[in-house]
């Protein structure tokens, strides 16, 4: 015997509904934008609070000490309340990836041992279902340089990041160019295998007023693959010593115009942060 209707997800299968008339979030008293709100706040990811699953302090940054999780039990309560936060999860949870994987949490570089490529957000993506993708709007990734420079372009063309709105990318203290020899800052995203001598000449060049071309190769066009992006926030973090360095890469990122395809040039937010 065939039961279509289980092939379904569980939220479009053709089930009566209870309409829970005696409970206080449905009978009346409390308004629908405050019932949401209070879901929203009872599905909320939150750091596991297991010392002994905290990470290292290499790993560990402002909202990533240790494995984030959410509680999903009151989906469970009945189908109204599911059908109300079955699509909370996928848009509430934090889409965190670590390239190159060895540099985040314990274990994941054993399970993502080659440094190259999307290994690590192509698995992530394949466990989950087409209606749970189509509600993930934002990820965020801590990302050395040359994986920024050599890998992103990939990750922009696939297919689970085309409903992505919101990048955060990360450039921690380490993930610069040759920084475990001190080596000046550099960053570009017009061109592809960038130097310091080249950014130099770039910001020479915009200093005279010319305009310098977005390349194909360049990490900075990647973005025009990802036909629902909207923001792009990059995080520069470094040293307290070496801030005032920092100053000159943050004020050229703040000029960024990144190329957008039919969206045309779109400038980028930023934040800095001492370490």
């Amino acid at each position: 015997m065939n039961f279509p209707s289980l092939s379904l997800p569980i939220h479009a299968r053709p089930l009566a509904v209870n309409p829970q008339s005696a409970s206080p979030l449905y009978n009346g008293r409390i308004p629908p934008e405050i019932r949401n709100a209070l879901f929203a706040a009872i599905l909320a990811e939150y750091t596991d609070p297991d010392p002994a699953r905290a990470y290292p302090p290499n790993v560990s940054r402002p909202g990533y000490t240790g494995p984030r999780t959410l509680n999903v039990a009151l989906l469970e309560t009945c189908r109204r309340v599911y059908l109300e936060t079955y699509h909370l999860p996928p848009r509430l949870k934090t889409h965190v990836f670590w390239q190159a994987p060895a540099t985040g949490p314990p274990g994941l570089g054993a399970r993502f041992p080659d440094i190259w490529g999307i290994a690590h957000e192509t698995d992530y993506f394949a466990r989950f279902q087409p209606w749970q993708l189509a509600r993930v709007k934002e990820i965020h990734i801590f990302v050395q340089m040359y994986w920024l420079e050599k890998c992103f372009a990939e990750l922009s063309c696939a297919r689970a990041v085309q409903g992505i709105e919101r990048v955060k990318i990360t450039l921690r203290s380490r993930d610069w160019w040759y920084c475990e020899h001190n080596y000046p800052f550099y960053i570009n995203p017009h061109r592809g295998g960038g130097d310091l001598e080249s950014m130099r000449e770039e910001i020479a060049r915009e200093q005279r007023g010319d305009v310098v071309p977005w390349e194909e190769s360049g990490w900075g066009s990647s973005f025009q693959n990802m036909q629902a992006l909207r923001v792009l926030e990059m995080e520069f973090e470094t040293t307290l010593d070496r801030m005032g360095e920092m100053r000159t890469i943050v004020e050229r990122a703040a000029t960024w115009r990144l190329p957008m395809g039919e969206r045309g040039l779109r400038g980028i937010l930023y934040s800095r942060r001492g370490r």
